[in-house]
């Protein structure tokens, strides 16, 4: 040992043995462990106060003008530039790096800014109201986003599939239309066909663009590769290989329209396109992106990626302006997880900090839900279920920010939407996915249904979910939608109390019943700005939030002017 180093090492003995320094036997280091946990303990506390200050409601003041049921978003701008998208780059920063830096960097979640002054999102480029804004008939939601219609044969190979995992080619029918062909995979037929019928229609149900999707049956023989095309016959060949075997000579296969206009890549989902003067809400706070929590719960599309987006562009160049598109969603219901053999698909992220050290801590011997879950007897099914199934846990594959950011009222809104689908709809759509199992499609039905009771039950306990009804005179009559959807709905009192444009209460509380769902409130206060908040009680428990509703008054003439949730 050098002489630095014996020097070092007395004066680390003689620090160590000063009144300055303690001695670590098992009582100092008993200390040490109590004086971290209480540092650990402030430091949670503060993130704590941090968290509920940010989330902590704020007061609205809205102004004296009608809610807005269509924004202006489709002026006409130069074309944008084409997304740059590399996958691995992607799966890095959704998996790692925004993980770690929300550690020590804590964004606060903001309520969603696409909504109208009655808490519901208008139409625009992202979105088109149908279901839980207008009666939609079982016959319509069978239709969907059907313009064109299925290919007219005869058909002709002209593409190779470039994009995807998933084996395909592309094809053009009599009329020059275009379409992409995906098949089932060879261990599980049927079980991509039936989903991605039934699931683009749901989605263009819930307002979302979509494109055109059809179950395509055909002979080998009747798609002849054409001359011109980037594929040979022998690759062709390859692909029917590969894929689930034809039943009597005629495969089955999803043909999906190829869009219109001119493709700009995926939709970001934090922030805004940047060249795109009609995109002014950052993506994490747009509703219909936070609401795809509860619509891929419901269906379980866990393979929510940007990639499986894409923004298009309508119009020629200077001309146009941009669409936003959702595709591929035949790995729903439980396809996902059946073709990569992961049980735990929709309980879990594909990897998560937080489950890293669970795992590491309990030495992984903590079970888990999805640990006793079990393969359907159909293989056009796969491990699709509703027993073990809870919202709150359900998560997509790869962490989607705007569904990191949903909040209490985004929720409901989703919830709402999915309230106003009814059996009917649901049966006409699967029936016309042909099912190739028998029991296959009433076990859809019944596991759909179940879920989607969940759903509500969950997501409608979040809130006080009241609605404006109308106005008798002076008195402002609210609907409780709980008592018509709720699976239980036990006896409920709504707890009212008047506050003015600050908060600030004025009068209440009021302890009233309801009758049929429905509660009358009586204004006899001269507040020219109104803000009646009703809170829901169900036998004896308070919901967590209460229903705003913001009345302006001249002259003994109320007017709604805001609802929040």
């Amino acid at each position: 040992m050098n002489m630095i180093d014996k020097k070092m090492i007395q004066n680390f003995k003689k620090f160590g043995e000063s009144d300055d320094w303690p001695h670590w036997s098992y009582d100092n280091f008993t200390a040490g462990k109590t004086i971290l946990k209480r540092f650990v303990f402030l430091i949670l506390t503060f993130v704590a106060i941090s968290m509920l200050s940010s989330c902590a409601s704020r007061p609205f003041r809205f102004a004296d003008a009608p809610p807005v049921w269509e924004i202006d978003d489709q002026q006409q701008i130069p074309l944008p530039k084409t997304t740059r998208y590399i996958r691995m780059d992607y799966y890095y920063k959704v998996l790692v790096r925004r993980p770690a830096v929300t550690v020590f960097n804590y964004e606060p979640k903001y309520r969603a800014r696409d909504v109208n002054s009655y808490d519901y999102a208008p139409a625009s480029s992202w979105f088109t109201p149908r279901l839980g804004y207008r009666d939609i008939s079982p016959e319509e939601i069978l239709r969907g986003p059907q313009q064109i219609g299925p290919p007219r044969p005869p058909v002709r190979v002209v593409r190779a599939k470039h994009l995807g995992s998933n084996p395909g080619f592309i094809i053009a029918d009599s009329r020059d239309r275009l379409y992409l062909i995906k098949f089932d995979p060879p261990d599980f037929p049927g079980i991509q066909t039936t989903t991605a019928f039934i699931c683009n229609r749901l989605m263009w149900a819930f307002g979302y663009n979509v494109p055109e999707d059809y179950t395509f049956y055909f002979q080998s023989d009747e798609v002849p590769v054409d001359s011109t095309a980037d594929i040979s016959e022998e690759q062709v060949k390859l692909v029917f290989a590969s894929v689930a075997p034809p039943v009597n000579g005629v495969y089955r296969a999803t043909a999906s329209l190829l869009l219109d206009g001119l493709y700009l890549g995926p939709i970001p989902d934090v922030g805004v396109r940047k060249d795109d003067p009609n995109d002014r809400i950052n993506h994490q706070d747009r509703r219909v992106l936070r609401a795809l929590k509860v619509f891929g719960a419901f269906i379980n599309q866990t393979d929510i990626r940007i990639d499986n987006s894409l923004d298009v562009y309508m119009g020629p160049p200077g001309q146009g302006f941009v669409k936003h598109f959702f595709l591929d969603f035949g790995e729903a219901f439980g396809g996902h997880g059946a073709e990569h053999n992961r049980l735990w698909d929709g309980f879990a992220h594909i990897f998560s900090f937080s489950d890293l050290f669970r795992n590491l801590y309990t030495l992984g011997l903590q079970a888990q839900a999805w640990e006793s879950l079990q393969y359907t007897p159909w293989k056009s099914v796969g491990a699709f279920e509703a027993e073990y199934f809870h919202p709150a846990q359900w998560k997509e594959t790869y962490p989607f920010a705007p569904i990191q950011h949903a909040l209490p009222d985004d929720n409901y809104w989703a919830a709402k939407v999915l309230a106003a689908l009814n059996e009917q709809q649901l049966k006409a759509l699967i029936d016309a996915a042909d099912y190739p199992e028998d029991g296959a499609a009433d076990y859809i039905l019944k596991v759909l249904l179940k879920r989607r009771q969940k759903i509500i039950d969950y997501y409608f306990s979040r809130v006080s979910p009241l609605e404006w009804k109308a106005w008798q005179g002076d008195t402002l009559v609210v609907e409780d939608l709980g008592r018509q959807f709720l699976s239980h709905c036990p006896e409920t009192q709504y707890l009212v109390e008047f506050r003015d444009d600050r908060g600030k209460r004025v009068a209440g509380p009021l302890l009233l019943q309801g009758q049929n769902g429905q509660i009358n409130i009586p204004l006899s206060l001269p507040e020219k700005y109104l803000r009646v908040d009703v809170r829901v009680i169900r036998a004896g428990i308070t919901a967590p939030r209460s229903a705003q509703f913001h009345i302006r008054t001249d002259h003994h003439n109320p007017r709604l002017v805001g609802i929040v949730h």
